[in-house]
């Protein structure tokens, strides 16, 4: 493609100069297998994108980008994250300094559509499989971004399950349980957590499995993100935890108590497990990945 009038404008000014510029970047799949690109003049394979026009939004420049560089039109999906640092500071062949910050969306092409390519600029395509990736010459900052890819898009044959995980902290403790009638080996220390329902927000789902595992009701203190657990071998599922740090009101930390369920979600029989407060220095113990954002927690000052 030909250079945008908006950076030939800059360039008159700055020359050669470095020039901060956003943009946008496509993660294109098949299952596992991503698309790259090969440009003229370079062995080197890389993501489609480009930058971002005045005016323009990133989902719109990274639907133009795809269409203009592979002749196709196609469906913006998820976002995949934003990127900068210095693997995307490009030097041209003519002597011009980018630095990219680049958006990064999932998008999914018409099966069954050939793809036209952009001659002027573009070589060769391929699809490749993560486990391929190592071999090939690649952009800087590639790998940085289909490793988020790899990780938050759904796997062929496995589901991502949205989840929320509750840290209620009160005094300095974190509220805990142990099952009673499975050895502690197998289900370890946990917080309360859950599937998010249809229909319901993840900070929703906190607060009523909050209530239903151990009878507490609670509040939001704050939301400390998402993280991926992979199941496997015990299932064939993502977990994508939202986590939250809560609050309830009147907690005694020197409590315990039993809780359960007859008619457990994933079936089988009556479930009970014993609830507890646990010094928050000692909660590294959590099971299963549960204690992934521990590290940020913010505590709530109780009233």
């Amino acid at each position: 493609m030909p250079k945008s009038p908006y950076v030939e404008k800059l360039r008159a000014h700055v020359g050669h100069d470095l020039l901060l510029l956003p943009a946008i970047t496509a993660i294109i799949h098949d299952g596992d297998r991503f698309l790259l690109a090969r440009q003229h003049g370079s062995d080197m394979w890389g993501l489609i994108g480009g930058g971002i026009e005045p005016g323009e939004s990133p989902q719109d420049a990274v639907a133009r980008e795809v269409l203009e560089e592979l002749g196709i039109g196609t469906t913006v999906g998820t976002l995949i994250g934003a990127y900068g640092g210095p693997d995307l500071v490009v030097e041209y062949p003519n002597g011009d300094h980018v630095g990219y910050t680049t958006i990064a969306y999932e998008c999914e092409l018409p099966a069954g559509t050939a793809l036209t390519l952009e001659e002027e600029e573009i070589v060769e395509v391929g699809w490749f499989a993560p486990s391929e990736l190592a071999a090939l010459p690649l952009h800087p900052g590639v790998l940085r971004i289909l490793g988020d890819a790899i990780r938050i898009l759904p796997t062929p044959g496995r589901a991502v399950v949205e989840k929320a995980v509750c840290y209620v902290i009160s005094d300095n403790h974190l509220l805990v349980f142990t099952h009673d009638d499975v050895p502690l080996t197998a289900t370890g220390v946990q917080v309360p957590a859950g599937t998010v329902r249809p229909g319901e927000s993840p900070d929703e789902a906190a607060v009523r499995e909050l209530f239903e595992e151990t009878g507490l009701r609670g509040e939001i203190f704050s939301a400390l993100g998402t993280a991926d657990y992979d199941l496997a071998p015990t299932r064939s599922e993502i977990a994508r935890r939202h986590f939250f740090v809560m609050r309830v009101d009147e907690a005694d930390t020197r409590a315990s108590w039993v809780a359960g369920e007859g008619d457990p979600d994933g079936g089988g029989g009556k479930q009970t497990w014993t609830c507890r407060w646990m010094p928050l220095a000692q909660a590294h113990v959590l099971a299963a990945g549960l204690g992934a954002k521990l590290g940020e927690v913010a505590i709530p000052v109780d009233d």
